[in-house]
């Protein structure tokens, strides 16, 4: 279904970069992003949505920096119900749709979560959600707060796929960094149906999916023993 190749269940996570897709132009074009794809597209539309704001008197300097940071706090908590709700969704076992879907969204992350092609979103997805979100938000906030509420919630998401990238194919030097990573790679080689945050652990907090077990404060070097026992 949806014209994937063929991906067996994996008993542990592997390196590599698999083919997602039958179709040569498919797997060529819509498959594989990197972060300067979503940097090039994105930062433009967060910078004309500021400008857009900017140039409308109603709504003031203080307004559109506020409005900014409430679509930067909105987006870390779609990035959480996105992570939990959809990318985690256990499909039916006995549906061919739900298999296929759950692992073209994320499964194949969790089987190849070294793959650098397959770290950050398809722009032709996020376009697509996007414009699901833009109808309604601008209906609920007006034309005047909507522009800088939606630059927040993009910029959002261009920092949590960078930030994602970085956690994976990075050595990050700050507390804050080793600490993200750390947190991530937990989520992924031992406890995948908790500590869904990416950018922060804020909701994981809010909604009990940061458990208080022995991960808490685990050295980094432990943390990298555990992604190499992960990969066999």
């Amino acid at each position: 279904m949806f014209y994937l190749a063929p991906h067996p269940k994996l008993d542990r996570p592997l390196r590599g970069s698999p083919r997602m897709f039958t179709i040569d132009w498919v797997e060529k074009y819509f498959s594989r992003v990197r972060p300067w794809h979503v940097v090039t597209l994105w930062v433009p539309f967060v910078a004309w949505c500021l400008w857009h704001a900017a140039r409308d008197p109603q709504i003031s300097a203080g307004g559109i920096a506020v409005m900014f940071a409430a679509g930067l706090l909105a987006w870390t908590l779609l990035e959480y119900i996105l992570h939990r709700f959809v990318f985690h969704h256990e499909p039916d076992p006995r549906s061919e749709l739900q298999t296929d879907a759950m692992w073209l969204i994320h499964g194949i992350h969790h089987d190849y979560p070294w793959d650098g092609d397959r770290l950050v979103m398809p722009p032709t997805v996020t376009a697509l959600f996007s414009f699901m979100l833009w109808v309604p938000l601008k209906a609920l906030l007006g034309a005047h707060l909507h522009y800088p509420f939606f630059a927040g919630i993009v910029a959002g998401y261009v920092v949590y796929d960078l930030t994602h990238y970085w956690l994976h194919h990075a050595v990050p030097k700050s507390a804050v960094g080793k600490w993200l990573r750390r947190y991530h790679l937990v989520h992924h080689f031992s406890t995948p149906e908790v500590r869904y945050g990416i950018t922060t652990p804020l909701w994981d907090l809010v909604f009990s999916t940061f458990p208080k077990d022995k991960y808490v404060g685990l050295r980094e070097e432990k943390v990298a023993e555990m992604e190499e026992q992960a990969h066999g």
